[in-house]
């Protein structure tokens, strides 16, 4: 399994902070400012990791991260 698939496919703003090392609000803010790309469900905003790091995979599979 690579590092990449270690992240979980899908998120929430506090998952998506401590895996970025910001802070909760910055995910928050960035989600109502339209800068990182979330959906609302039930009541909860979820993130997808390949929407957020849509060059990580292949990065990292490429070996040059």
């Amino acid at each position: 399994m690579s590092d990449y698939e270690k992240v979980p496919l899908f998120m929430s703003p506090g998952e998506l902070a401590l895996i970025t090392g910001t802070h909760v609000q910055s995910v928050r803010r960035g989600i109502a400012e339209g800068r990182i790309p979330a959906d609302k469900v039930n009541g909860r905003w979820v993130i997808c990791r390949d929407a957020v790091f849509p060059n990580a995979k292949r990065v990292m599979s490429d070996g040059d991260a």
